[in-house]
């Protein structure tokens, strides 16, 4: 297979939250992670073998265009329904660990025992592959954007398409970046892993960080100038929103309710569905 190129995902308004959707599910696997898969393998080739860790998004979206030719390696915690997906795509499932870390940790271990290449974020510079959305949605001329986050590779891709954007002379003015982090989050810990029920870090699995770590951080999001992070401990209403959203990801559930806390001209990234 030669290169591929990802169509641009749709924007929508959305009345009830009174802001855009960019919606990052329509890519071909149901996740953002398709620009990362993407970016990564047109660079490295179709015919190599490949290895993530994943909470489960990443390793969609690594079995769905690799097949057989991808390992995924996720914890425990990753819900059945994204185990089973990733295997009837045809990828080899390992499940290591209880929680994102421990799975990480084994996946650097097994790349490197079996010459696999290992595109878990922090490893490669898969915000590279994230870039072209903002200059996607550069014409909508936001004075924020909201990105679900874990690693920040996303938020920090999207960020440095604007930087690069303004330094171009392409767009005046950048607007304000708000990667949206559960509040155990290591550059944020506003409280500590053990506060983060098993409920919640269950169903926000996707964006859920355990331990102080955070290896697979991108934490150059946070020298950028016009960048934020943002949680909230009301983690009960944000699941709530999932009555009047019910297809996507509890993690775009939490940037859709930290988004209603600005006023002005707002973008969500709708990073993924609910599976």
């Amino acid at each position: 297979m030669g290169r591929v190129k990802l169509d641009p995902t749709p924007t929508i308004y959305d009345d009830y939250l009174k802001c855009y959707l960019k919606l990052e599910c329509h890519n071909p696997s149901g996740s953002h992670k398709d620009r990362e898969t993407i970016y990564i393998i047109n660079m490295f080739g179709w015919r190599k073998r490949y290895i993530v860790a994943s909470s489960g998004n990443a390793g969609i979206s690594l079995a769905y265009w690799m097949r057989d030719k991808a390992t995924v390696v996720v914890p425990k915690i990753t819900p059945k329904e994204k185990i089973e997906v990733i295997r009837r795509l045809g990828a080899r499932v390992l499940i290591e660990g209880k929680y994102f870390y421990e799975a990480y940790m084994f996946c650097r271990k097994l790349a490197a025992e079996e010459e696999l290449i290992n595109i878990s974020p922090g490893i490669l510079e898969r915000w590279r592959g994230d870039v072209k959305i903002g200059y996607e949605i550069k014409n909508l001329n936001a004075d924020y954007i909201f990105i679900p986050s874990a690693d920040l590779t996303l938020a920090y891709g999207i960020a440095y398409s604007f930087m690069e954007m303004k330094n171009k002379g392409i767009i005046d003015k950048t607007p304000l970046i708000v990667a949206c982090v559960l509040p155990n989050h290591p550059l944020l810990k506003i409280c500590r892993d053990n506060d983060i029920s098993e409920k919640y870090r269950r169903a926000f699995n996707s964006i859920y960080t355990f331990g102080d770590e955070g290896e697979n951080i991108e934490r150059r999001f946070a020298d950028i100038s016009f960048t934020k992070l943002e949680t909230t401990m009301k983690l009960d209403a944000v699941l709530k929103l999932g009555e009047k959203y019910p297809k996507y990801d509890p993690a775009v559930l939490l940037a859709m309710y930290i988004s209603t806390r600005y006023t002005g001209r707002k973008i969500v990234i709708v990073t993924g569905v609910k599976r």
